[in-house]
């Protein structure tokens, strides 16, 4: 038996895979659509976050966190922690900018190590938790 925190460990390793990849395919997907289509790179890229969130929420649901269920009981609170994410970045991208007056390369970058781990946790211990599994419970870890 392995111990919790190297399951862990692999779990991350997964979510970071799914989300590197969406990423990709945000930007890609972005990209194409605006040079084909000569939208603005506003709507290119909201089309460009559809396709990735269509990949991530797959991604995680069968690979990151291969829980077992009907999407049903997880696309929702997905959809609701992956709003609550990119209002939390933009907000925080807009204060740090706009009202403390700090360079946005810092920011950016901030922003790119802090909102990965809160997304984690809000996709691990929320979306995608399932309490009759003890191995997932936060307390069983410790």
């Amino acid at each position: 038996m392995r111990p919790a925190f190297l399951d862990e460990f692999w779990r991350l390793t997964r979510f970071s895979m799914v989300g590197a990849v969406a990423t990709v395919i945000h930007v890609v997907v972005a990209m194409l659509v605006i040079s084909s289509t000569g939208i603005s790179p506003t709507l290119g890229s909201i089309v460009g976050f559809f396709a990735a969130f269509t990949f991530s929420y797959l991604g995680h649901f069968r690979f990151s966190f291969a829980v077992v269920g009907r999407h049903r009981n997880f696309l929702l609170k997905f959809a609701v922690g992956s709003a609550v994410s990119f209002c939390l970045s933009t907000t925080v991208v807009w204060v740090c900018t706009a009202i403390l007056k700090i360079h946005y390369k810092p920011t950016l970058i901030g922003i790119g190590f802090i909102l990965p781990l809160c997304s984690y946790l809000i996709n691990r211990f929320w979306v995608f938790f399932q309490p009759r599994d003890k191995s997932n419970h936060p307390l069983e870890m410790i």
